[in-house]
C-alpha cells in the first residue's frame, strides 16, 4: 500500500509514502481570459505580432491616425512600446517568454489588465481617427513658452509653421517684436 503525503510535511516521510505536490484551487475568475499590458522593444514591432501569432495570443497594437504638419496623414502607435495581450492567467509564463516581449507590467505583486471594455473604447477612437485624422495642436496665433536656451521662460506667439521640426515665432526682445524660427521640442504649450 502507497500513502500519498503533501509535500509541505517532508518530517512526515516514510520509505513507504511518496511524497506529492498539492496545488490550490485557482479561483474561476482568475482562469478568464484578461487584456494584460506587455512592454517590448518599440523597433520589434514585427517580432512582436509575429512570436504572438505564433503562440495563438489574441493581441491589439493600438494605432492612431495623425495629420501633422506640412506633411500627409501618417499612422502611428497610440502607446510606443505597449502592446495588448488577451490571455488568461495560466497562460502568464507562456506570455512572459515570448520573445520581443521585454516585461508584462505589475504594480507591485499586482498583474495591471484592462477590460473588454477599455479596449473596444481604444478601438473606436482608433477607427475615428482613420475617418477623421487628428490634426497637429499648434495653430497660428497661439501663444506658447520657450523651454529651453537663452530666452527659456519668454511668452512667444505662433506666426508660421514652415517645416515639421520648426515653428515660426514673434517674441518681444528689447521692447521690439522679432520674428524667429524654432525648434517644436523647445516650446511649450
Amino acid at each position: 500500500m502507497v500513502e500519498l503525503v503533501d509535500t509541505r510535511d517532508l518530517k512526515s516521510l516514510d520509505r513507504n509514502i511518496v511524497p506529492v505536490q498539492v496545488r490550490p484551487r485557482v479561483p474561476l475568475y482568475i482562469m478568464k481570459k484578461k487584456w494584460l499590458i506587455a512592454s517590448f522593444k518599440v523597433n520589434e514591432v514585427k517580432r512582436v505580432e509575429i512570436n504572438l501569432l505564433n503562440q495563438k495570443f489574441e493581441y491589439y497594437l493600438p494605432k492612431i491616425t495623425i495629420k501633422k504638419i506640412n506633411s500627409n496623414p501618417k499612422e502611428e502607435l497610440l502607446f510606443p512600446g505597449y502592446i495588448f495581450v488577451n490571455i488568461s492567467f495560466e497562460n502568464y509564463s507562456a506570455l512572459k517568454y515570448t520573445m520581443g516581449i521585454k516585461n508584462i507590467i505589475k504594480f507591485g505583486h499586482n498583474i495591471a489588465y484592462m477590460s473588454n471594455e477599455d479596449i473596444k473604447a481604444m478601438e473606436i477612437v482608433e477607427q475615428a481617427s482613420k475617418i477623421d485624422p487628428v490634426a497637429s495642436q499648434i495653430e497660428i496665433g497661439q501663444d506658447a513658452f520657450i523651454s529651453n536656451g537663452s530666452l527659456k521662460g519668454s511668452l512667444v506667439k505662433i506666426c508660421s509653421l514652415p517645416s515639421k521640426k520648426r515653428v515660426g515665432v514673434l517674441l518681444t526682445f528689447l521692447g521690439t517684436l522679432r520674428r524667429a524660427t524654432i525648434p517644436i521640442k523647445d516650446l511649450i504649450f
